[in-house]
């Protein structure tokens, strides 16, 4: 028997597939769902205009499928927390927290990402069977690792850590009070920043030199580097924490 008071990533992977097990059934509609409209859709769209394939709209709406969908399932990844009965259950089986966070996390955002571009590459290639068989067009395929997708990949490994600590510290409704939760912070920030603006610029100078004279310290880099790198570990620390108060 391995030692619970160490890490092991054997149990990580244990409670993935346990939680696979227990999910596939929504994973299997889900996929299933998405699939269809897209080829619905973009099927119809070939046939509308006569053998054209609009790549970056499949892209584009692919992209959203992916994210909302993604978005949805990691809100629910702890959905045994909100069940008096499977919630006990839970929190007792033999792993560490962070085995228990690491495993949901990987489910979400790395798994859930590589089926969904797979999913997006093989629809791809059916429609442009399609395309190739009834209209002789050019075949055209999903790019998997061209910059668009790969900047778009990041994203949501990012923005998906928000939505995990919203499973993990909501106790209903997740996906919609984290919606609201991120709408409340946005305007508290962005009213936060007018106040801090004007406190320290007088609007009778902004008017006279205009905003673009100003020096302000945080600029598009600095924000981009505190998205990439910050705020992802940010969300699942934050997780981890809540994760082990409720532990307790």
């Amino acid at each position: 028997m391995e030692n619970i008071n160490r890490f092991s990533i054997s149990r990580v992977f244990s409670i993935i597939y346990r939680q696979f097990l227990m999910s596939r059934k929504p994973w299997v509609i889900g996929i299933a769902a998405a699939g269809g409209f897209l080829i619905g859709v973009f099927a119809l769209q070939i046939i509308a205009s006569e053998g054209n394939f609009n790549m970056n709209a499949y892209t584009a709406v692919g992209f959203v499928i992916l994210f909302l969908g993604g978005y949805i399932f990691t809100s629910n990844i702890f959905y045994e927390l909100q069940s008096p009965v499977k919630g006990h259950f839970y929190l007792l089986l033999p792993a560490r927290i962070e085995e228990k966070l690491i495993a949901s996390w990987l489910m979400s955002s790395v798994f859930y990402l590589i089926i969904s571009i797979v999913m997006l590459f093989l629809i791809s290639f059916i429609l442009s069977g399609v395309l190739a068989l009834f209209f002789d067009g050019r075949i055209q395929l999903f790019q998997p690792f061209s910059d668009t997708a790969l900047k778009i990949a990041g994203a949501y490994l990012v923005t998906q850590t928000i939505f995990l600590l919203g499973s993990v510290y909501f106790r209903k409704f997740n996906f919609l009070k984290t919606l609201l939760a991120i709408f409340v912070v946005y305007m508290i920030i962005f009213i936060w920043t007018i106040i801090m603006v004007f406190t320290i610029i007088r609007p009778q100078d902004l008017m006279v030199t205009g905003i673009e004279n100003f020096n302000f310290q945080i600029g598009p880099e600095n924000l981009t580097a505190i998205f990439n790198y910050i705020m992802g570990p940010f969300f699942l620390i934050v997780s981890y924490l809540r994760l082990k108060e409720r532990q307790v």
